[in-house]
């Protein structure tokens, strides 16, 4: 029979044996690997203020390249099959669905504005006049990114006539505007102000607004932050 010391002897030499002469192996985790690498990804990064100003700078830019290029492609098919009528509706790139999905990627929200607006909606407000005056002035022709505040970043990039079949809609009335075109234009925008330009005329601005919280997390691939509305 087993007494209290035998029993705490026999514990001891068996702790020792396995201790002393046996390996413990454990048994790998399934899919460890790809565990920690998810791990990896998810892990929340130490992004400097300029590390995210560099960042917005790039996102932005990849917002204008895409409603550029779309832009462009709309534009002349509508032009061609339909003139400017069937144009029209497709001035809008910030709306295209590719461009609102990318947006909504980054946190992001987009509009175009002008010292001379068609759209009164495109009006300039004061927290941007500066910087349009600078790249008018020539000053600068490259697209730029300042926080707002402590919640939004600004991305600003010129927007020019770039190519001859923009003065369809944005020449000079009687001349590449034809007159009956000019007419429908006018009874859609009445206060009209984006008329007269050449090609290479500066005619507004890019102004995208990105949530801080909302591209950050973008940045460390973690859920969005806020719900901002669009």
């Amino acid at each position: 029979m087993f007494n209290a010391r035998s029993l705490s002897a026999t514990i001891t030499f068996c702790i020792a044996c396995i201790v002393s002469g046996c390996d413990v192996k454990i048994k790998p985790i399934e899919g460890g690997k790809e565990i920690a690498q998810e791990a990896e990804r998810h892990k929340v990064k130490r992004l400097t203020q300029q590390d995210i100003l560099n960042a917005a700078r790039k996102a932005g830019d990849s917002v204008v390249a895409l409603a550029t290029q779309q832009w462009d492609a709309r534009l002349i098919e509508q032009l061609t099959q339909g003139g400017v009528a069937a144009a029209m509706p497709h001035c809008q790139p910030e709306n295209y669905e590719e461009v609102e999905a990318l947006q909504h990627k980054y946190g992001a929200i987009s509009r175009r504005v002008s010292g001379r607006p068609r759209n009164p909606q495109n009006q300039l407000d004061a927290q941007v006049t500066t910087t349009l005056q600078r790249y008018t002035q020539s000053q600068s022709d490259s697209a730029e990114v300042v926080a707002l505040n402590q919640e939004e970043l600004l991305y600003t990039a010129p927007i020019y006539v770039r190519q001859e079949n923009c003065l369809n809609c944005h020449g000079t009335p009687g001349k590449e505007l034809a007159p009956a075109d000019y007419t429908l234009i006018q009874e859609k925008y009445p206060k009209d102000q984006a008329i007269n330009y050449k090609k290479g005329d500066l005619i507004g601005m890019w102004h995208i607004t990105f949530d801080k919280a909302d591209f950050v997390a973008f940045l460390n691939d973690q859920p969005k932050k806020s719900r901002r509305r669009r």
